[in-house]
């Protein structure tokens, strides 16, 4: 559905005071939800059909916050009138800005949702003291026991990459204006549970509660499911098209004689009232693929949508891609691939089954390459695989790390290639052994408690360890960030003087107290700085908000983090080096401070490489190697995934993916991975 007016037309002006000024961090945010509203926009099938959609109120679905008044399902629905834009209805006095919106699948509720965001985002950017609308799914809301404020928190810092505390902050101070979709793509047993919870949110800690909010559901799972009024002050339900909205919409496309055939059948033409339904038909009429007597062969209303939805499939895989002649004269297949050969029919399902049921199992809509788990891979082989592929990775890293450290002292040909042959030896253990267990004693500062939990439940195999995602660093230090780097700093320096304090004992049984505390104290320092400094400085340094404008960016991130802090160590190193040797040569064994110099090097290097995004990136690797053997996703499937947008089965967003619709993610999920 779109309207045949712009977004932003129609908005009720709002009198406030404008602040002076919006933090940076604010105005990042709103150019990320900018750009999100306006492609998803630009990319919605809804587009196509240019109807304005009916409303009308039904105020019995809610519950009034503080009203004695009990929701009356008798009540009579209020028709709005012809036009009316959903900000106009958003903005009513007696609303409040809180708002349930519901409808039938395919009626448009995210498109909906998306030209309020539009007319919201509008009036942010023309007053400051105007809160940022954001977009969630609550499909990921999993825990019964899980606060909405909690989720909210968590799911900003997943989708946009903000900081936990400043999210904290800017949802206390009213500053962002929370959007809700999928209310009904929640968990079934979790969907009352979840309202529930929404309802304590709303009604809760008084520094919690938005000032505005928007949630959308489905309305069959809305009276069956869900079973509740929710504490808003208003709902609107989406009314389907009208006979005369189809007709209209078939002549505008000069397709009469396909009205025609529509005619002849009910159970089509009343499939049709909803504008998902009507462009998805359109475009597979356009192609000629619907044939009329395999759709009356479908006996069921569900077995009708999926033979639509089926033909829609068939009609955007075969359909000729635009291209302009210029670029057709040289050869260019798609805007993709350019001149190289196209991927199958059968890749791109085998793709698009796959990510489906990724996303399903995660109970999610949108799939961002860097995020994707070894929870996806399917058999034990698989998982073995991965874990094999990832000590390697991990275990020849580590090895070509202490090989050149140890080379600077020893001489580098020799040290390189006895270590680089221990990392091999190492990584098979790593690989084999250490791995599976690493869920279980995974290490106190990641949460042993959780830890233990997730390996319990899921054993060795199956509780594979879960990747990490890799944020972006910034080498602008805010005076919070100088405190966090500080305080790492305090935290390592004190586990790296009792670790080098017990070293340093053990050292004195064997060498003498005294000789052995020297050992344990420039072992016990060099591990805290280099651990605080390299710690401090990942944690520190990372942005306020992670913008992710490209697809695998995270893992791109990676690369960028390791080069940046390793640099920054490598020079530490050589600093430790010299200072070492200079200060200690007449108190320690020269044979002893090279091997400690060179096991300092190997600590320092090793810890920026992992902490900066090492560990993350060979994980991903493996899985990626893993994938791609088993055809799920090539190794390139960022192309992949773009040449599926030219086809209009998914839509990109920045460096996120999601299906057209849920519809077609549910549909492709339902089929065999072969």
């Amino acid at each position: 559905m779109s309207s045949d007016r712009q977004p932003g037309q129609g908005a009720t002006p709002k009198l406030s005071t404008p602040r002076a000024k919006r933090e940076a961090s604010q105005e990042k945010l709103l150019q990320l939800v900018t750009t999100e509203v306006r492609e998803r926009l630009a990319q919605s099938l809804h587009n196509v059909v240019w109807l304005t959609l009916g409303m009308e109120r039904q105020d019995y679905r809610v519950q009034r916050p503080w009203s004695a008044t009990l929701a009356q399902p008798s009540q009579s629905p209020l028709p709005l009138a012809a036009g009316t834009r959903i900000v106009e209805v958003f903005e009513r006095q007696e609303l409040a800005r809180q708002l349930l919106i519901l409808g039938e699948p395919g009626a448009g509720k995210t498109t909906m949702m998306l030209e309020l965001a539009e007319d919201l985002r509008q009036q942010a950017i023309a007053d400051k003291a105007e809160p940022i609308p954001v977009l969630l799914s609550l499909s990921s809301w999993k825990n019964p026991k899980q606060p909405i404020f909690e989720w909210l928190v968590g799911e900003l810092k997943g989708k946009y990459g903000i900081r936990q505390d400043l999210a904290q902050r800017w949802l206390k101070n009213n500053q962002l204006l929370p959007l809700l979709d999928g209310l009904d793509e929640v968990t079934s047993q979790h969907q009352q549970a979840c309202a529930v919870a929404l309802n304590t949110w709303l009604t809760g800690a008084i520094n919690q509660r938005p000032s505005g909010v928007l949630i959308c559901c489905r309305r069959e799972e809305f009276e069956q499911v869900v079973r509740q009024p929710l504490n808003l002050y208003g709902a609107i339900y989406l009314q389907t098209l009208t006979v005369e909205q189809i007709k209209d919409y078939f002549a505008q496309f000069e397709l009469q004689d396909v009205w025609q055939t529509v005619q002849q059948d009910e159970a089509l033409q009343e499939l049709l009232t909803r504008p998902l339904f009507l462009s998805m038909f359109g475009l597979v009429q356009t192609q000629g693929k619907f044939s009329l007597s395999d759709w009356g062969e479908s006996t069921t209303s569900e077995r009708k949508i999926e033979y639509l939805l089926d033909t829609y499939w068939d009609a955007t895989i075969t359909r000729e891609l635009i291209i302009n002649p210029n670029e057709k004269r040289r050869g260019i297949l798609s805007k993709t691939y350019g001149t190289k050969p196209l991927p199958t029919r059968n890749a791109v399902r085998r793709a698009l089954v796959f990510a489906a049921k990724m996303l399903e199992y995660e109970s999610s809509t949108e799939l961002l390459i860097e995020k994707m788990q070894p929870t996806a891979l399917i058999t034990q082989r698989q998982k073995w695989a991965y874990q094999l592929i990832g000590g390697l990775i991990g275990g020849l890293i580590a090895g070509l790390i202490i090989g050149l450290m140890r080379g600077l002292i020893y001489g580098l040909m020799r040290e390189l290639i006895y270590w680089l042959s221990f990392g091999l030896i190492f990584a098979l253990i790593f690989g084999l052994i250490i791995r599976p267990i690493n869920g279980l004693i995974y290490g106190p500062i990641k949460g042993p408690i959780n830890r233990l939990s997730f390996w319990l439940t899921r054993g060795p195999i199956k509780g594979l360890e879960p990747i990490e995602s890799v944020e972006e660093i910034s080498i602008l230090i805010s005076h919070e960030r100088r405190r966090e780097i500080m305080r790492s700093l305090r935290i390592w320096l004190i586990i790296g003087l009792i670790y080098g304090l017990i070293y340093g004992l053990i050292i004195g049984l064997i060498y003498g107290l005294i000789y052995g505390l020297i050992i344990g104290l420039i072992i016990g320092v060099s591990f805290g700085l280099t651990g605080g400094l390299t710690g401090g400085l990942t944690g520190g340094l990372k942005a306020d908000i992670q913008t992710r404008i490209e697809p695998n960016q995270g893992m791109k991130n990676s690369v960028k983090n390791i080069v940046l802090v390793s640099a920054i160590a490598l020079m530490m190193a050589l600093s430790f080096k010299f200072l070492i040797e200079y200060l200690f040569a007449s108190v320690v064994d020269s044979n002893d401070l090279s091997s400690l110099v060179a096991n300092i090097l190997v600590i320092l290097i090793s810890l920026s490489f992992f902490l900066a995004g090492g560990d993350a990136l060979s994980q991903h690797l493996a899985l990626r190697l893993v994938l791609a053997w088993n055809r799920y996703a090539p190794l390139r499937y960022d192309l992949l995934l773009n040449y599926c947008t030219e086809r209009l089965l998914l839509q990109r967003i920045g460096g996120r993916y999601r299906f057209m619709h849920k519809l077609l993610q549910d549909h492709f999920a339902k089929m065999d991975l072969r």
